[in-house]
């Protein structure tokens, strides 16, 4: 019976574009053979060390190919083929910055609203999941289309219409890691003058011996729930954001040192309502934004007080 292995087809496809002469037709056949890739090689089988040294050869290849059609598609102009061809790749491989070349070619045909929502998505996906912030290109790119981008004059109540939350919710405000570092920011320099009492709260997930949480499993399952706990414990004018896989960030506006215990243990409560045994992995510390007393500045809050 005759068989085809769609990984010896890319292969192929990808050494015959080495030693073909004629530019368009590489460029043809590294199309072709990025169309067949489709990711991870055998998921199911992703704990054998074979898989993984293959998985990561076929994945090189992949990367290069696109990487070399890009080039060549973008000096050609071919800006709207390049933002198709990349696509798959960024939903395959979303940490590897293939949204930045969409963004260049964006700006290329001057779509820079389209590049701008582009430059969001990608920067809110790296903060929320990696807790860092995009490269010095997507950066540079996000200076260039700010000073690009026209906006016409409108009214004050248009402009009020459009900062205001499309969906507002219940409960405090969830916002990206940029955001939040720039409200402590003004947050900060306001209390300096009215003296409102501020306290900033840390929220780790542990393994229940105060060290990280390595069951990745568990960890996810455990952050959305402490993301539903600050939503719904907290009051509506206090802001929280997601540090990093295992921790959570909360500005908690008007309260004082006792209050903090009083939100500490509802948040707990609600966080292990359906498992008991969850209130063991968490750890709160919190700490006034303007510190009075430096020896008072950080309390940590856990079940043996």
């Amino acid at each position: 019976m005759e068989t085809k292995i769609d990984a010896r087809i890319f292969e192929q496809l990808i050494e015959d574009a080495k030693t073909e002469e004629d530019e368009k037709r590489k460029i043809e056949l590294l199309k072709e053979a990025c169309h067949m890739y489709g990711g991870d090689l055998l998921s199911d089988l992703s704990g054998e060390d074979w898989v993984v040294l293959e998985g990561i050869y076929y994945k090189n290849q992949y990367t290069e190919a696109l990487k070399a059609i890009c080039e060549w598609q973008m000096a050609h102009g071919e800006y709207e083929e390049t933002i198709r061809l990349c696509a798959p790749a960024c939903e395959m491989y979303p940490f590897d910055e293939w949204q930045a070349v969409r963004i260049e070619c964006y700006m290329a045909l001057k779509r820079y609203k389209e590049a701008m929502q582009e430059y969001e998505e990608t920067s809110k996906l790296f903060f929320e999941e990696l807790g860092v912030s995009p490269s010095d290109r997507m950066l540079e790119q996000f200076e260039i289309m700010s000073s690009r981008m026209n906006y016409k004059p409108q009214e004050l109540k248009q402009i009020k219409n459009r900062l205001k939350e499309e969906d507002e919710k219940a409960g405090a405000f969830y916002c990206s890691l940029p955001s939040f570092r720039d409200s402590y920011r003004l947050i900060s320099r306001i209390i300096e003058r009215n003296g409102q009492s501020v306290f900033l709260m840390l929220c780790s997930i542990t393994n229940g011996k105060g060290q990280p949480m390595e069951n990745e499993e568990k960890l996810r399952a455990m952050s959305i729930e402490l993301h539903h706990a600050l939503q719904h414990c907290l009051r509506k004018g206090d802001s929280y954001t997601k540090y990093s896989p295992s921790q959570f960030l909360a500005l908690l506006l008007g309260t004082d040192k006792e209050s903090c215990r009083i939100i500490y243990d509802r948040v707990t409560r609600y966080f292990s309502r359906e498992h008991k045994s969850w209130a063991q992995y968490l750890e709160f510390y919190v700490s006034s934004v303007v510190e009075v007393k430096p020896e008072e500045s950080d309390i940590k809050f856990d079940k043996k007080e």
